[in-house]
């Protein structure tokens, strides 16, 4: 790929998610949460015995950095700490019934976001592009 296919690429890259994230903003999808919360809650969803320090892999930061979000999240009942049976200094974090609301709620409102921003394409077009995020990401 020469330099302006690369430059082209990066701008598309940031114009996307530019686009994403203001369309986000603007219809309140994330109301009182921030993106990493919503990360954390769809990680926590389908796991069990989660520990901090998965949470802070899932999300490419160091536990320290995981810690606000997770107080967040515990503060507001959406997930909850657990003592690992067996080694108290393992600290497990687990979705509550209401996180799984939450998440439902907030996941339908991001969904009619992104098929606005994607409204655009085609369902090939779509295809494609799911095809190229696949591979580019694995």
């Amino acid at each position: 790929m020469n330099n302006n296919n690369e430059e082209k690429l990066l701008s598309a890259i940031f114009n996307i998610g530019r686009s994403i994230r203001e369309e986000i903003h603007t219809s309140n999808c994330l109301v009182n949460f921030t993106q990493a919360e919503i990360e954390v809650l769809k990680f926590l969803h389908s796991r069990k015995d989660t520990t901090m320090k998965s949470v802070a892999d899932y999300l490419h930061i160091k536990p320290s950095s995981a810690t606000p979000i997770i107080d967040s999240l515990v503060k507001k009942g959406d997930i909850k700490r657990i003592q690992k049976k067996g080694d108290r200094r393992v600290v497990c974090v687990e979705i509550t019934t209401k996180g799984a609301g939450v998440l439902q709620k907030k996941y339908k409102k991001i969904h009619k976001t992104i098929k606005k921003v994607f409204g655009k394409l085609n369902d090939n077009d779509k295809k494609t592009l799911i095809k190229i995020f696949e591979k580019i990401h694995v």
